[in-house]
Order: structure tokens, then sequence, then C-alpha cells
């Protein structure tokens, strides 16, 4: 088999007298590359086949080992899995007997705003029912925005968390937050009588520039604790004369002058402060 070298050599031999050739051995062709098959996911001892993928579990999630969610997220723990099986299960069950698995969850949301306005926080209704507090906080949101269904577990518990008294705020709250408007249009209206922020921030127990700032639109959200006095010195103050309750005559007319004022200007863009 001719290998090219002779060809070479016969070239050289052609060349001029005195000249010198340069051999150079031919460079065999590359070999294609065969890549090696793509190894296969290792199977699990539960499932016997591939393991799921992970990474999906967001950043703070609460989900624990142990749960069914775990499973979802592509654990591949025996007792995540074997949870998981067990809830499939039971959904299988509830499904043939013709109960449906998850229920409307306006009447769970519309729940869950009556125990926020009776003082507890979206972190109180989870410990009370057992419900992660995600979705308590996604059930307080405007309807639009809140889940339109739940599951009947999630329905229950929540639905089975009794209403506080009116008169008697439940001993956990002020640990969550709400919006601050409805405090802040109070305040205004206290304003226009002709409370100062002074006056109110004593019966607040809150500096009176924390009463300005909620009372000017400078926070979007505060406390449920402050909420609920602001809500309860509304009621106590506004049937109320400023003056013949010792606010100076002065500071009364300032004040009003002001809220006046605040009327006709056109609303300034909150900067999105919370109040503890």
């Amino acid at each position: 088999m001719n290998d090219g070298v002779d060809e070479h050599q016969s070239r050289a031999t052609a060349l001029a007298p005195g000249a010198e050739a340069l051999l150079v051995h031919p460079v065999p062709a590359p070999r294609p590359q065969v890549r090696p098959p793509a190894a296969a996911a290792p199977a699990t001892a539960d499932t016997g086949g591939p393991a799921r993928p992970s990474g999906r579990r967001p950043a703070r999630s609460r989900v624990r080992h142990g749960q069914p969610s775990c499973a979802d997220y592509g654990c591949t723990r025996p007792v995540c899995l074997a949870a998981a099986r067990k809830a499939r299960r039971e959904r299988h069950l509830e499904r043939a007997a013709g109960r449906r698995g998850r229920v409307d969850a306006g009447p769970v949301a519309r729940h869950a705003a009556a125990l926020r306005e009776r003082g507890m926080s979206a972190q109180d209704i989870a410990r009370a029912s057992g419900v992660a507090v995600t979705l308590i906080r996604r059930l307080l949101k405007p309807p639009p925005l809140h889940p339109s269904q739940v599951s009947q577990v999630t329905a229950g518990a929540v639905l089975g968390v009794p209403l506080p008294p009116k008169e008697h705020p439940a001993p956990l709250a002020g640990r969550g937050q709400v919006d601050a408007a409805p405090a802040a249009g109070l305040l205004v209206e206290l304003a226009e009588r002709g409370w100062p922020a002074r006056r109110l921030g004593r019966g607040l127990c809150v500096n009176p520039r924390t009463v300005a700032s909620i009372r000017d639109g400078k926070y979007t959200r505060i406390s449920i604790s402050v909420d609920q006095r602001i809500r309860a010195l509304h009621a106590a103050l506004l049937p109320l004369d400023p003056v013949a309750a010792g606010v100076r005559p002065g500071d009364a007319a300032r004040v009003r002058t002001w809220a006046e004022r605040r009327r006709k200007a056109p609303p300034a863009p909150s900067p999105g402060l919370c109040a503890a």
C-alpha cells in the first residue's frame, strides 16, 4: 500500500542540482469524534424510574421533608415520596366518591379578611388554622388577585378559625400589617375637625411625627395595632369639639387650614414606607 512517501521522494530527485528538498510526511485525516451516550438519570428505590429534577423550590419556601409538596419540588427521599403517594391516593378516593377536591375560595377569603378586621394578622391565622402563611397572605389580597379555588382541607381549616370578639381583640393582634390608606383617611377627617397631630399622638401613644406621616400618606402599610388604635380614637374624638376638649384655638385653626389646603392640592406620590 502506497502511503505517499515514494511520491515525495520522486519529487525531491526531480529538483535541480544543489537544491534541498524538504520531505514532509503526510498528516493522517482526523478521525470523527463519537460522543459517548448521555448517562441516564439515576433510578430511585421507591419509583424505579429516573429521579425528578430539583432546583424548582422557591428560595423562601417553608416546605419541609415529609410533606407531599417536597416531592413535587424534586426531593427523592423515601418519606417525601411516600407522602406524595398518600396524597395522590386520597385525591383519587375523593374524586371516586364524587367529592370535589377544590372549592371556591371566595368564602374562605372573606372569612380571612374578617379575621384580619378583628385584629388577627396573616401569621396569626396561619398559626390557628395550620395553613401556610404564604397562602393566607394570598387569600387576603383583593378579589382579582387572590386564588380562585382552594382545597377542601384548606377551606375547612380557615373557616374553622373563630372570629375574635369586637370588644376584646385577639391577644396576638399587632404582629401583621395592613393598608395605611383607611387609617390615613380617618386622621385627615380628625384634622378637618381641628385635632392636631400632637394631641392625636398622645391618644395613640406614638410620636406626633408618625401621626403626621400616616396622615400625609407617607406610609403604605401600618401595623394592625396602630390601625386599631386609630379607629378607636377616631370614634371617640369625632363627636367632640377640639377646643372644648383642651386644644388651643390657634392649633385647631391651623390644622383646619392645613386640611383645607390638602383637599384642594393634588395628591403627592407615596414613597412606600411602612410604620411599625
